[in-house]
């Protein structure tokens, strides 16, 4: 396997196995601080898995059953390995599968919230093969993302800002529609690079751009705001 360590995060609340390429960050955490749509009773969906950063975070902040889809045989394995560092192995259910195939093996509307974290950059890259998209796009996401969700259900997706005009286009193409949006910027003065979507299918809600998030001060310390969701977090 490739070299990676073991780390704890929220006082040793969470602990992932975690490969030297791809690792948690603070804009994952505040994904699933900001998801929507998620109650205890929830059927919810990770498109792309990987190691398992939202299906655990999800799953221990809610209470809820989360389905982890996944397809790298390393990002499998670490998978399998958090959810038993983590105890939950009747929370989170693992599922062996290309996203594009997914039509294959799941039936339609069979999920109540769809989460994910696409690669943000376009062409492959094979030093950073986690972060770049090589065979599956952001649009086969937001496909299957839709053909699995139930008419009402929620879509959590955190993208870079400047993939927005392309995702407005794929989730209109696939019937689902902005409730609202929310930018992430590293520091106050400096442009957003990411921002954190929520859709409905077949719904035609009102879009809201919320507040931005500002993460980090000018000294690199975190802002209040993000310090009071870490603090909350679980």
């Amino acid at each position: 396997m490739e070299e990676y360590k073991e780390f704890e995060f929220f006082r040793g609340r969470v602990r992932f196995k975690q490969p030297k390429k791809h690792r948690l960050s603070i804009v994952e955490i505040l994904f699933v601080a900001n998801i929507k749509g998620i109650r205890k009773r929830s059927k919810v969906l990770d498109l792309g898995a990987g190691f398992g950063t939202l299906s655990i975070l999800i799953s221990l902040k809610h209470s809820c059953q989360v389905w982890a889809m996944e397809r790298d045989h390393l990002m499998l394995q670490l998978l399998r390995e958090n959810i038993k560092l983590n105890k939950l192995e009747e929370k989170i259910h693992v599922l062996d599968l290309d996203l594009r195939n997914a039509k294959n093996s799941l039936k339609s509307q069979s999920f109540d919230v769809v989460v994910t974290n696409p690669p943000f950059y376009t062409g492959y890259n094979p030093a950073n093969v986690y972060h770049h998209e090589t065979d599956t796009s952001l649009e086969d996401f937001i496909k299957t993302a839709s053909f699995l969700l139930k008419d009402g259900g929620y879509f959590n997706l955190l993208v870079a800002s400047n993939r927005l005009v392309e995702v407005i286009i794929y989730m209109k193409k696939h019937r689902l529609e902005i409730e609202s949006l929310r930018f992430f910027h590293p520091k106050l003065q400096k442009n957003a690079k990411i921002v954190c979507i929520h859709a409905l299918k077949n719904l035609r809600p009102l879009p809201v751009v919320e507040k931005p998030l500002i993460i980090n001060k000018d000294s690199g310390e975190y802002t209040q705001e993000v310090k009071n969701l870490l603090d909350s977090f679980l």
